[in-house]
């Protein structure tokens, strides 16, 4: 089929290619050596064409078996979806933008009906065919970070429990008794897209052969392709069916919690209604109510309808998010959420993440290491952040512990079955700070966000809240849909939400980096800026000589790049006094800007992710940053190993947990290699500045590091260490002047 404006059908010309006979310009198997017999061919096809508003469409008919062609030309602008519904390629996105602001099709076709004074086909029928469209388009569903990469160290997880399907659970037929969980997820979501596409192939009235109902042991979640361990995937919706309680307990006990919450949110005319279907007596106040049907939801069956009457049939999605926002799993469940879902979700990673932070963090812990019990993910303390003795606990309640994780901003030395980002194999479940409190066990203190300095300011633990507080706005069209209508759509809008996500992440990063810079993907689907410099080998390496670092010529103010680079940077004032290149003052610019955002991504040094608020109190009379601080202490580290010269850098998150009131031992903070390294340097907060103390092992002072420690946080004089370096003694002249420099 053909579509063509009335009145421009194709010229007829002799073949100039193959013959010199005629062709059928709609049937190219049709040739004849006369004029007239093809002007009379092509006159029935113009008398089969179907002519509407100033548009002409025509069929191609094969002259051997009198087979239909059927017209699906994308270059021509229109999408074909049945031969008699044809969509313009700029309306389907139209309707693709219009889902994004949450207006359904049939409010986009209804305001188009409005404007055209005209009757359109049926608003399902143009639903359908948008359907069709989005089936047959080649979208990657990658649902991936640029920032976080493939496998982010820190998520977050959370249901929308009020995005839900009509399913009749009657009809659900039990699984397999061999059935383990493993569920195909291409075939699946296969079969799902064929179903879509299947709709545009069937006459008025017919089943589409290619539904696909609901089902325990063929219904799966999607996970990004680079993010998942293998296309068999978990899904052990089956095990809720289980009478028995073993590994389900803390399942069903969070979420008869929920149900009771919003058995307060109902109105009385509801809870008595409710009542009368369990059997209750409908007699007394709603509280007296409520609290029947609570203490009746101990019965799975009456669960079970009591879920069904609030939420709807289906369980809601179960997300999972980076703290950027960007969703890389989502799982429609089919009974109501438990831990096991997520639980489903995290083992399908190929990548456990370092750490998860859920609403009911001590039941997914739990859940997990029941079912891995070999190898117990959720470990070190069974996932909480130090071991749970009374005086841990207390000090997490009253604010005072502090547990580092130096790892979330810079990788260390790799673990056993580590996480290839932060290198380290602990794995810890945290509470989001709406839910910290509800739990009433003590131990849960040692689960919380603050506790951690590194997550504490920065991570946002309701990116997923704030998904659903959007994506409710699509429950009225979204609910109404079929099973596999729904998680069609559903993961269509969102890979759609992804996609605008990381493409405003990346138009922010070009707002400060040259147009000739290029930004491309590591190994970790993380975006960087150019190439991954080669680290050198120990034959190119050389020493600094710091007799003449004054002497170091930089290239000129258009080469900053070259500047700039670690193997080039030397301790020269020239480098310091150097005027700032246009590029560099407009990059300052957009990084002090306090009007953008605050979180904002701006830069990453190593596996450390830097956003506006850090820089920005480096260009006003606030407190700098510490994570700014140990960004810069981890470059001077790495230009002095490109010298060969060893320099370990302690955390300004370790240093002040030496100070009082924590008083930790620094002995505790020593890596093994420390009697290798040339340089120490020990960042602290004293007398409201940041002071940098520099041990030089290498020098053989009468003082060890401990002495300098001790001294240099004596923060009643912070004078102290100066005094002592200078009461040093040195053997020969070369090592005074060296002295003399690093004072």
């Amino acid at each position: 089929m053909n579509v063509f404006k009335k009145g421009s059908c194709p010229v007829i010309s002799r073949c100039t290619r193959c013959c010199s006979q005629y062709h059928c310009p709609f049937c190219e198997m049709y040739k004849n050596t006369s004029q007239l017999s093809i002007d009379n061919h092509v006159e029935n096809h113009l008398k089969l064409a179907v002519h509407h508003d100033g548009i002409s469409t025509y069929y191609k008919v094969c002259s051997n078996c009198s087979m239909m062609y059927r017209y699906q030309e994308f270059t021509d602008g229109i999408h074909n979806f049945n031969d008699h519904l044809l969509l313009s390629l700029h309306l389907c996105v139209i309707l693709r933008n219009a889902l994004q602001n949450h207006t359904a099709v049939s409010r986009v076709m209804s305001i188009l009906e409005a404007t055209a004074k005209a009757k359109f086909p049926s608003k399902d029928t143009v639903l359908h065919a948008y359907l069709h469209f989005e089936a047959l388009s080649s979208h990657v569903y990658s649902y991936t970070c640029i920032n976080c990469g493939y496998y982010p160290k820190v998520v977050i997880m959370d249901l929308h429990k009020k995005g839900v399907f009509s399913i009749p659970f009657s009809e659900i037929a039990t699984p397999p008794s061999d059935f383990k969980g493993d569920t195909n997820i291409v075939s699946f979501w296969e079969s799902v897209t064929m179903e879509m596409i299947g709709r545009g192939f069937l006459s008025s009235g017919r089943k589409n052969p290619f539904v696909v109902c609901p089902s325990y042991d063929c219904w799966a979640p999607w996970i990004g392709p680079n993010t998942r361990k293998s296309d068999i995937v978990l899904n052990t919706e089956h095990a809720k069916l289980q009478k028995t309680k073993s590994c389900d307990v803390p399942d069903l006990d969070v979420t008869e919690e929920r149900l009771g919450d919003e058995l307060f949110n109902l109105k009385v005319d509801a809870v008595r209604k409710l009542c009368k279907e369990c059997g209750l007596d409908t007699k007394g106040s709603r509280m007296d109510l409520v609290l029947r049907l609570r203490t009746e939801m101990q019965n799975r069956s009456a669960y079970d309808k009591i879920f069904q009457q609030i939420w709807g049939a289906s369980g809601g999605w179960a997300v999972i998010t980076c703290p950027c926002g960007i969703v890389y799993s989502i799982k429609f469940n089919i009974r109501a959420e438990s831990p096991r879902d997520f639980a489903d979700l995290l083992l399908s990673w190929k990548h456990f993440p370092n750490v998860v932070i859920y609403d009911f963090a001590r039941g997914l812990a739990a859940h997990v290491n029941l079912r891995e019990a070999d190898s117990l993910p959720f470990s070190p303390h069974e996932g909480r952040l130090a071991e749970p003795t009374t005086a841990n606990i207390q000090l997490a309640k009253e604010g005072k512990l502090k547990v580092n994780l130096p790892w979330l901003k810079n990788k260390e030395n790799e673990d056993t079955n580590c996480h290839p980002l932060t290198g380290s194999s602990e794995h810890y479940a945290l509470y989001d700070r709406f839910h910290e409190f509800n739990t009433k066990d003590p131990r849960d203190a040692l689960r919380r966000i603050q506790v951690v300095p590194e997550l504490c300011g920065w991570v946002n633990t309701q990116t997923a809240e704030q998904l659903f507080a959007a994506m409710r706005k699509n429950n009225y069209f979204l609910n109404m849909l079929t099973p596999s209508g729904h998680t069609f759509l559903m993961r269509n809008i969102i890979h759609h939400y992804n996609t605008a996500q990381n493409k405003n992440m990346e138009d922010s990063l070009r707002k400060f980096v040259s147009p000739s810079d290029q930004l491309t993907f590591n190994g970790y689907g993380q975006i960087v800026l150019g190439t991954t410099p080669q680290s050198l080998n120990d034959s190119e390496r050389h020493t600094c000589d710091i007799t003449q670092i004054d002497q170091v010529h930089y290239p000129s103010q258009g080469s900053v790049i070259d500047m700039t680079a670690l193997q080039n940077v030397q301790p020269n004032r020239a480098c310091w006094m150097h005027p700032q290149s246009s590029d560099q003052i407009k990059m300052i610019k957009n990084a002090l800007n306090e009007k953008e955002s605050q979180q904002q991504f701006l830069a990453q040094v190593g596996a450390t992710i830097l956003v506006r608020s850090d820089f920005i109190t480096l260009g006003h009379p606030n407190d700098v940053e510490g994570t700014i601080l140990n960004a810069c202490l981890s470059m001077v580290r790495d230009i002095a190993d490109l010298k060969n010269i060893k320099v370990h850098c302690f955390s300004s998150y370790v240093t002040v947990t030496w100070l009082p009131p924590l008083c930790a031992d620094p002995s505790a903070n020593l890596p093994d290699h420390i009697a290798e390294c040339d340089f120490i340097l020990l960042p602290s907060w004293a007398s409201n500045h940041w002071m940098i103390c520099v041990s030089l092992l290498c020098l053989n002072y009468q003082f060890s590091l401990m002495q300098v420690t001790l001294k240099y946080f004596d923060i009643t004089n912070s004078c102290v260490f100066q005094e002592s370096f200078n009461r040093t003694s040195f053997t020969d002249h070369e090592t005074k002047k060296q002295r003399d420099v690093f004072a």
